[in-house]
């Protein structure tokens, strides 16, 4: 069974602390990475890809101490990042292919994938004619066809309509059954929709690691705008504010459900 385990891991990046003190273990399964622009999302998928060093701590793959050798890492996952940089003249086919004979990885399953993400017709056409959404499904199918025990996706749903983010989500929970898939996203229904386990990441440190659910439901009230200031929603013709309120609400407010938005707003704030 493919594992992944940080002790204390921490990455400095120049004054930066890019992550700090992680400690996380991962197993088979679906977990999904939230955090804002700078929490260490990148950096973490980077270290458990073994494409960046951590500056101190340890990491573990199926149970063995890693050294400064991170080819079996390597070898046992894919990353895709944000920017993966394909050629734009070269059919998309042919160019995944190209990537998937670079890792020296069969390419029986990218038929099927293209077919999935619906890109059997878009499979013979140069990559720069493409959209930028059928860009990131080319570049999700040479992930996906890579079919390594370890599948790291640095938001993989930017680009994405919300027919191609079901059909994506769809098949991370199917793959899930007996491969490690972390991603990450600032996207709260993708991890509301199908992420059994969510970890939160803020300034580098480890805020949540569990169920989503468990997050600790704040107070959350509906004021009118003129009380306070937060989230503006309208309905039947008026404006309410829906915030968090630090002190006692002010009568004009009304308790809510919180959602699982107000509950990560609530841990990072």
């Amino acid at each position: 069974m493919t594992s992944i385990e940080l002790w204390n891991v921490s990455k400095s990046l120049g004054r930066t602390l890019a992550l700090d003190g992680a400690d996380l273990s991962f197993g088979p399964g679906l977990v999904a990475l939230l955090g804002r622009n700078g929490a260490g999302k990148s950096t973490l998928l980077s270290i458990m890809a073994g494409l960046t060093a951590e500056t101190s701590g340890d990491l573990h793959l199926n149970g063995s101490r890693l050294k400064k050798d991170r080819r079996p890492l390597r070898a046992a996952a894919t990353f895709l990042p944000q920017d993966l940089r394909l050629d734009p003249a070269t059919p998309a086919a042919a160019y995944v292919r190209y990537l998937l004979d670079l890792r020296k990885r069969p390419d029986d399953q990218l038929e099927p994938l293209l077919a999935r993400f619906g890109l059997t017709e878009a499979a013979t056409t140069p990559i720069g004619e493409l959209s930028g959404g059928a860009r990131q499904r080319v570049a999700l199918a040479y992930a996906c066809a890579c079919d390594t025990p370890i599948l790291l996706l640095d938001e993989p749903t930017q680009g994405l309509d919300p027919w191609e983010r079901l059909t994506l989500m769809d098949y991370l929970a199917e793959a899930a059954a007996d491969k490690l898939i972390v991603y990450s996203t600032h996207i709260i229904s993708d991890v509301e929709a199908v992420a059994p386990r969510l970890v939160v990441l803020d300034r580098g440190q480890v805020l949540h690691d569990g169920p989503a659910g468990d997050l600790a439901a704040p107070l959350v009230h509906e004021v009118p705008v003129e009380d306070a200031r937060g989230l503006v929603t309208g309905r039947d013709g008026l404006y309410k504010v829906r915030c968090i309120l630090d002190g006692d609400p002010p009568e004009s407010a009304k308790l809510v459900e919180p959602t699982l938005t107000d509950a990560y707003l609530a841990l990072t704030r």
